[in-house]
């Protein structure tokens, strides 16, 4: 028998959490390949100069609407940053295409400060987060911006990645009002996507989640539910039964296989058969043999011996030669149902035909023998299957074996009928009835012949003073 596995065990489980060990390392490298590819696309444009660009472009726009009379107000300072924020961080027209980025990586990726010429700070942005740093009082970089209109300002790579620009904000006749600061600061991809969960992580864990249990669900619908079939299917070819198919007409790989098992089921139980059949027929030899070297012989000496007796016997003596005459005859049917047993049993390939025509004929040698009348009600389109046929022949053998030793009948019935696949046969007399059904060699071997069949049943009833039926069904065609 099949043993039953943890459900742990199973094949759905461990493909499932194959899927689920390999999908994590997977969607983490392909964030991070996507991620980084992004990353080094937003610093080639921030190091060519685009950030620089924006800078100044910003530190214009301030200038334009500064003057003498009227300086812009913190407030307004602080707007303007934090509009440059925001122009720097937009993926259309800002730093780069995948300047969303800058977001996925840092909250604030960006600060902007406005100072003065002495360098203090007038407003920053955004309100919230870190502070852009500026170059110490007295550095020279507050002098190259000057003359150069902006500088890059050293920056750093790990373990964050820092750009800065510093330029300068003149107004329209070229008078120095201020300095603009930006500044760019992002954490590497890989620290970020493996020290901090992100946004994205949650939308992941339900991704694996529901592609975990698609999985399981098409295993289990698909894969280990035909496996199971298969499984089910071997396990019946094992004990013996090889009409169990695997009902799978699919054309993947599991149909085409389940296909090839059917095909090697069938060549099994043909195999089977045939060993069944070759083993059948050299018992038959065997038994042949046997009755060929004891009982036939034995019966032919019996008949010397009758005849030498007849001859001694004196011409006077009618009752002992009438005695003698029909042991000579009974011998005689003994040794021509010994050469037909013995033909049977000898040929190559069973007899085939058709069962009635072989009751009747085994019936009219029986009454010949006791003068017992008979009645048939046969059907004749029954054919003589080898094995079936012949453990019915024999029952019906030792049915009327036993009419004419103990019933004290003179008349027997014999039916054969099918309905559908199954066969009746039925054997009664008018005899004394009262036979024990729990006695007696010959009706324990109409019983084991009887149930050795498929779907074989037995049953006597014999009542005293009304006679004994023998009833005998059995499955036609059904293997043994």
């Amino acid at each position: 028998m099949s043993q039953r596995h943890h459900p742990l065990q199973g094949l759905t489980f461990k493909l499932a959490l194959f899927y689920l060990l390999l999908s994590v390392p997977a969607l983490a490298l392909i964030q991070w390949t996507i991620v980084s590819l992004e990353f080094h696309e937003l610093f080639e444009a921030v190091d060519s100069g685009r950030m620089a660009s924006m800078t100044r472009d910003a530190a214009d726009d301030i200038a334009r609407h500064w003057s003498e009379a009227e300086p812009p107000s913190q407030m307004e300072l602080a707007t303007r940053a934090e509009a440059l924020v925001l122009r720097l961080e937009r993926p259309q027209d800002g730093l780069a295409p995948s300047s969303y980025v800058m977001l996925e990586l840092s909250k604030v990726p960006i600060a902007v400060g406005v100072y003065d010429q002495a360098g203090q700070v007038l407003a920053t942005a955004p309100e919230s987060g870190w502070l852009a740093t500026p170059p110490p009082a007295g550095d020279p970089s507050w002098e190259q911006a000057q003359r150069a209109g902006s500088v890059d300002l050293p920056g750093a790579e790990s373990p964050e990645r820092v750009r800065r620009v510093l330029a300068v904000i003149r107004d329209g006749e070229g008078r120095l009002r201020g300095f603009l600061l930006t500044e760019l600061r992002l954490p590497l991809p890989w620290h970020q996507i493996s020290g901090e969960k992100s946004f994205e992580w949650p939308i992941l864990l339900v991704y694996l989640i529901v592609f975990s249990l698609a999985t399981a669900f098409f295993m289990v619908r698909w894969v280990t539910r035909r496996l199971n079939t298969i499984a089910d299917a071997a396990e019946s070819w094992s004990e013996g039964d090889f009409s169990t198919l695997i009902p799978d007409e699919s054309g993947d790989e599991l149909g085409r296989l389940s296909r090839d098992l059917n095909e090697m089921a069938c060549e099994l139980m043909s195999l089977m058969e045939s060993r069944a059949e070759l083993a059948s027929l050299q018992e038959r030899q065997r038994i042949a043999r046997d009755l060929h070297d004891t009982v036939k012989q034995k019966a032919f000496a019996l008949n010397l011996q009758i005849r030498a007796a007849r001859r001694l016997i004196g011409q006077d003596d009618e009752a002992a030669k009438t005695r003698l005459d029909d042991s000579f005859e009974l011998i005689n049917g003994i040794q021509r149902q010994l050469v037909n047993v013995l033909h049977e049993l000898r040929s190559e390939r069973p007899p085939r035909g058709f069962l009635a025509p072989r009751l009747r004929d085994l019936a009219e040698r029986w009454a010949r023998l006791s003068g017992l009348q008979r009645e048939f009600d046969l059907d004749d389109s029954i054919p003589d299957h080898a094995v079936h046929g012949e453990a019915l022949l024999r029952i019906a053998e030792e049915a009327l074996a036993n009419v004419l030793r103990h019933s004290g009948a003179t008349r027997v019935a014999i039916r054969l009928h099918r309905k559908d696949e199954q066969i009746a046969l039925a054997i009664t007399d008018n005899g004394v009835g009262g036979a024990d059904s729990s006695s007696g060699m010959g009706l324990a071997n109409m019983r084991a012949r009887a149930e050795g069949l498929p779907g074989g049943h037995f049953e006597l009833i014999s009542t005293p003073g009304a006679g004994t039926e023998v009833r005998v069904r059995c499955i036609y065609g059904a293997p043994l």
